[in-house]
């Protein structure tokens, strides 16, 4: 084909740039197609924004009905080297004051020091068989609750258990049993998890025996046993001791949550006398604007987009740039459902509250929303359910009737009223990912640019082969003309010679 191609134009004058030129004034269909492809590829896009930019308008929106975002307290503390306070949504905005009298320690226990054989390490083992056995308990209340907070376990150690070896298993059953242990100058130090004052108790074959006039048998040689006496009683720990607003507390923790609701105190160092810890929880309202302002912007953000995406242009411009979803009546529902949702009223109990603009957003002839933070604080200060009853709030309807039986019945119907619940209910019929607006547009788009894409490939193979034929046409005119001109010139040569 290369050579016919090479070969053509020859006599004819009709080269490849001809055909290319007469391929292409067929190619109108084609460049429809593309021009459609373009088109749907962009509107699939703009829908794809859009989704985005709802699904982030739903988020702040729900934020908008969460306890954190009206009933967030600030927490402050005069002395947070003392005591540092955390508040939950549960408090209540109010002052307490501090002492910190004492604070709660873990039992701990250290062994006699364990010497190992002359050039050992912690890593060698120690040559001990046998059990060592551990139970940690509270030495406080009754006898009953002396025993439920009873721990006890074994360890079995072998002759090739080395001093990290036995504190190793020692650590594997920590869940359990509540002791950790370390290694430091061959001494064992364990230490009880849970604070206040518990006991230790150890036993078993590597522990050292008592003698009646007091003094440890260890038969000559500490190394071994593990360096603590058996069955004695290892007391140690405390509680700690806090004063609040003149109220003693004792709490076996340096972290009381069960104390204030919703506060929780960490106890980081003793108070000196007469120099309490002043704590401070307030409402704190910045949350709540911020949560409102996020709202605001996300909806701005979402309605300029949405307009920009319906915006005609200058239709009398030469060329005049559309949106890229002019005219779709989807769009033109949800750009106008969100702001007549930003105007609604809702009885909220409270006559001065009624609607988005009595608690500071306001909505311009565009609908673009503009929130007042001074006269939202207002709002929230005089009455913070009525603010959050304009966004969430829920109405029941009774319906009586009679069941199959003929009994009467009642039917209880609850319907959303708040504007943060029928906006979240509008975007869900538009982002839902089953059976969602946007979803059901993208499926029908996939399908068109699928069959655009088939049909440019089928118009491309036509116009490939009316090429093909255009060539193999031309070509044997080129070869007819070629043929016809060798003919001439050798007729022309016998007519010359009989001359």
């Amino acid at each position: 084909m290369a050579s016919s191609i090479n070969f053509l134009g020859s006599y004819s004058g009709i080269d490849s740039a001809t055909i290319d030129s007469m391929i292409e004034a067929e190619s109108g269909k084609l460049v429809q197609y593309t021009s459609k492809q373009t088109s749907i590829t962009a509107q699939k896009n703009a829908w794809k924004d859009i989704n985005t930019r709802l699904d982030s308008l739903y988020t702040k929106l729900g934020t908008l009905g969460e306890d954190k975002t009206f009933k967030s307290k600030l927490a402050t503390s005069s002395d947070t080297s003392k005591v540092a306070i955390t508040a939950s949504t549960d408090s209540i905005a109010s002052n307490y004051s501090i002492e910190v009298n004492r604070l709660a320690t873990s039992n701990q226990v250290t062994s006699g020091e364990i010497p190992l054989a002359s050039g050992k390490t912690i890593k060698e083992s120690l040559g001990l068989t046998g059990t060592f056995t551990v139970t940690s308990q509270a030495t406080a209340g009754t006898e009953e609750e002396k025993e439920s907070t009873m721990g006890k376990f074994d360890i079995k150690i072998t002759a090739k258990d080395s001093l990290k070896d036995i504190v190793g298993k020692i650590n594997e059953q920590s869940k359990e049993s509540g002791i950790q242990a370390k290694i430091v100058d061959n001494r064992i130090i364990m230490t009880d998890s849970k604070m206040g004052n518990r006991t230790m108790i150890f036993g078993g074959d590597v522990t050292n025996e008592a003698n009646e006039d007091g003094t440890v048998n260890d038969n000559g040689d500490m190394a071994k046993a593990l360096g603590f006496e058996k069955d004695k009683s290892y007391n140690g720990g405390q509680s700690a001791e806090l004063t609040i607003d003149g109220i003693k507390v004792t709490r076996d923790t340096n972290s009381i949550t069960d104390v204030v609701e919703g506060l929780t105190f960490d106890l980081k160092g003793m108070t000196e006398a007469s120099k309490p810890v002043s704590i401070g929880i307030k409402e704190d309202t910045d949350t709540t604007v911020k949560a409102f302002q996020a709202f605001v912007d996300q909806y701005n953000s979402t309605l300029t987009f949405v307009g920009d995406q319906l915006d005609v242009g200058d239709p009398s411009a030469e060329k005049n740039k559309t949106g890229a979803l002019v005219g779709d009546s989807s769009l033109i529902r949800l750009q106008s459902s969100l702001r007549s949702l930003m105007t609604q009223s809702v009885n909220s109990g409270n006559p001065d509250y009624k609607n988005l603009e009595a608690i500071g957003i306001s909505v311009d002839r565009f609908g673009a929303a503009t929130l007042d933070t001074a006269k939202l604080k207002t709002a929230l200060a005089d009455d913070p359910t009525a603010v959050k009853k304009i966004l969430f709030q829920t109405t029941s309807t009774e319906t009586t009737g009679v069941d199959e039986s003929g009994a009467p019945t009642t039917v209880t119907t609850e319907t959303e009223v708040g504007m943060a619940q029928k906006m979240r209910a509008l975007v869900d019929t538009y982002i839902s990912e089953k059976t969602g607006i946007i979803a059901t547009k993208s499926d029908t788009y996939d399908k068109s640019l699928k069959d655009l894409s088939e049909s440019i490939t089928k118009f491309n193979e036509r116009l490939e082969k009316k090429r093909e034929n255009y060539i193999a046409m031309f070509t044997r005119v080129d070869t007819a003309m070629m043929e016809a001109e060798s003919q001439l010139a050798y007729l022309q040569s016998q007519f010359s010679t009989n001359d």
